[in-house]
């Protein structure tokens, strides 16, 4: 992709944050990046977030890796562990003995953690004064080691320059890494106080039609359809009126023209590139609906085949898909018109907690222009939105996502083999635009989004992998 494609998306990312130390990024960043480093700042529920998390790791990595250089060193003369104890510790010495250098990697080891992990500070000047100390006692220690009558020199050496090295190098990733990130994620926070009503006016839908807009705002919390007042007894039909089901067959059909036109606009942004060749995520902002994403890969099996599997065999997407707990047919509308309950794996490294949704869904085989036809179809869809459905309110113990619009597409294609034999693959599209609900902020979830659609290509191609496996085309 050309080079100014990369600095228009970066310089779209950058305008939609707020005003914060992320402005000072390079518009030559790539988009994934930032986006990325806003997901590791962010603390969900108030517990650590993943950056910090690293560096208590790494924190941990000096504690270990100097204890055991140390170890090393002492065991290169062969002796046995009761003189080493004796002559490192017991008569120890600042000129013959290296435990001191352990004793500092403890000391540093005990005071990042307890303010940086339990006490959850964010200011340097801990680890200011833990590096400056380590550095000076290291620099004293150079200068009044006994270096001539040194056993293993090189050892010795490498153990002083490591300790300091990592030294270092947890001052800087604290200071450049740590503290801006959850400072960057944390400004994007609403202010909230005793004060804050806990219900919000409900203000008027205001189409969003810029990029900043679709990533700063707060979702809404859930609400309870009137059309459902009870849950569903088990056993229970689903009971429709005719007025209802004309309704979902004009939804379904209108969901089906808006992703199929939305599929072919021509302003599609690069979001992130996929480890396989050819897997592209894309985002588009429209309007009434705001941030859509699209998923552009390539799946080695006919596209008959994957569009039929979608279509009729929705009850078994669990069982080759992790990102799908469960699937419920509910009614058919008519033909390829039906509703369904579908409750969806967590995602975002923990911060996006299972969703579920009810989804009306419309299945055809579309002609070149989008026009629903039977024979020579130039692709297979499947269209997916958010309905309301009587026996189906919110859980209590579940958030309620809403599919603003959603599709799979799958374009039949032919390619030659290096053998010379013609196989059919398929040109796997998806659209996604999804409000999760839950307060979470949006450019939390944009950064996830991109991630898991390139995750779940991964296991339609497995799918498809063991499909042909077992001749099933």
């Amino acid at each position: 992709m050309p080079d100014h494609h990369y600095r228009e998306a970066a310089e779209s990312l950058l305008e939609s944050v707020s005003n914060t130390r992320y402005r000072t990024v390079s518009q030559t960043h790539s988009v994934n990046l930032t986006t990325e480093d806003l997901l590791a700042g962010y603390r969900p529920y108030g517990r650590m977030s993943s950056v910090r998390r690293f560096f208590c790791l790494f924190v941990t990595f000096d504690l270990l890796f100097t204890s055991l250089m140390w170890l090393i060193c002492v065991m290169m003369k062969g002796e046995s562990l009761v003189l080493i104890f004796n002559r490192e510790i017991v008569q120890y010495s600042i000129k013959t003995s290296l435990f001191d250098v352990v004793l500092v990697a403890i000391l540093r080891f005990l005071v990042l953690i307890l303010f940086y992990a339990a006490l959850y500070i964010n200011n340097w000047s801990v680890i200011a004064l833990s590096t400056g100390g380590t550095c000076a006692f290291l620099i004293a220690k150079v200068f009044v080691f006994d270096w001539p009558n040194a056993s293993q020199p090189v050892y010795q050496v490498f153990l002083i320059l490591t300790s300091f090295t990592l030294a270092w190098g947890e001052a800087w990733f604290l200071d450049f890494r740590v503290l801006p990130l959850e400072m960057g994620a944390s400004s994007h926070r609403p202010t909230v106080s005793e004060r804050t009503p806990l219900l919000q006016p409900v203000r008027p839908a205001v189409p969003h039609s810029t990029y900043g807009e679709s990533t700063v705002n707060w979702f809404s919390p859930v609400e309870t359809p009137e059309a459902s007042p009870r849950p569903r007894l088990p056993g229970e039909q689903v009971i429709l009126t005719q007025e209802l089901i004309d309704e979902y067959k004009q939804q379904a059909e209108e969901s089906l023209q808006t992703s199929w036109r939305i599929l072919n606009l021509p302003t599609w942004r690069l979001e992130k590139r996929g480890s396989h060749r050819g897997d592209v995520v894309e985002s588009v902002n429209v309007d009434q609906l705001g941030k859509v994403y699209r998923f552009t890969g390539v799946v080695d099996c006919p596209a008959k085949f994957l569009y039929e599997e979608f279509k009729n065999n929705m009850a078994k997407l669990p069982e080759w898909n992790p990102t799908i707990l469960k699937t419920e047919f509910i009614k058919e509308i008519g033909p390829g018109v039906d509703l369904s309950y579908q409750v969806t794996a967590g995602g975002g490294r923990g911060i996006i907690a299972p969703r579920d949704f009810v989804i009306l869904r419309r299945t055809a085989a579309l002609s070149r222009d989008g026009r629903v036809t039977d024979t020579e179809p130039y692709c297979y869809m499947t269209s997916g939105i958010s309905v309301q459905v009587p026996g189906y309110p919110p859980q209590k113990d579940m958030v309620r996502g809403h599919n603003k619009v959603g599709s799979w597409v799958m374009k039949p294609k032919s390619t030659q083999t290096p053998g010379g034999k013609i196989e059919e693959c398929t040109i796997f599209h998806w659209l996604m635009c999804c409000d999760l609900k839950g307060k979470i902020p949006q450019f939390v979830l944009d950064a996830a989004f991109a991630t898991v659609m390139l995750d779940y290509i991964v296991h339609v191609r497995k799918f498809a992998a063991e499909s042909k496996a077992k001749g099933l085309f």
